[in-house]
């Protein structure tokens, strides 16, 4: 009779911690999902923040841009204001001719 009370307090008892273990399972499958669409709107985020740092170096250091223009291009007189405006969007849908990619590193 010892044994028989022992295997089934073992058997309950591990029946119990699979249970629980499947419960708390369930709570972090729904935190990882919370944490990747977190991850996306940061990434989101971070290009957008890429996109202002370009934005505010037009505004306040325009002298240096037209340093950079004038080592990179042959004519000094071109109309940046011509109303031709380059989104994210349009990299992907058209071939740009004359657009260069810079990077910061």
């Amino acid at each position: 009779m010892k044994y028989l009370t022992a295997i089934t307090s073992l058997i309950i008892l591990n029946t119990f911690a699979v249970i629980t273990l499947l419960y708390f399972g369930n709570f972090t499958g729904k935190i990882e999902k919370e944490n990747k669409q977190l991850e996306i709107e940061i990434l989101k985020l971070n290009e957008q923040l890429k996109i202002n740092e370009v934005e505010y170096n037009l505004y306040n250091n325009y002298s240096y841009l037209k340093k950079l223009q004038k080592i990179y291009t042959n004519t000094e007189k071109i109309n940046l204001l011509s109303g031709n405006r380059i989104f994210l969007k349009d990299f992907e849908n058209r071939e740009l001719k004359n657009v260069y990619f810079i990077s910061s590193n």
